[in-house]
């Protein structure tokens, strides 16, 4: 079964980089004790209000598990009104 490695995007709306780093900190125990989570990320950019993730999972099932958990949508629900632009995902392929 193929790993899924993810980089995910939010943009803070101007002024409001702050509450969405708090909020998205508290995405990262609770995905940490996810089944599948390999590693989960969370980074903040040079440039004002740009967060991203850094995410690697067992499996598409682990990650699409993750999507529908009640600690994602209940943070990414306050979040989003927070945001510039809707969350950017990518899945990633290594290429050898």
């Amino acid at each position: 079964m193929a790993k899924v490695r993810v980089i995910a995007r939010a943009v803070a709306k101007n002024g409001k980089a702050a509450e969405v780093r708090a909020l998205l900190q508290q995405l990262i125990q609770p995905t940490h004790a996810e089944k599948g989570c390999e590693y989960y990320e969370l980074f903040e950019s040079n440039h004002s209000g740009l967060f991203y993730f850094n995410e690697l999972w067992t499996s598409q099932a682990d990650l699409d598990a993750h999507a529908a958990s009640s600690h994602f949508h209940d943070i990414f629900a306050k979040a989003k009104p927070l945001f510039a632009e809707p969350l950017e995902v990518n899945l990633l392929t290594e290429i050898h």
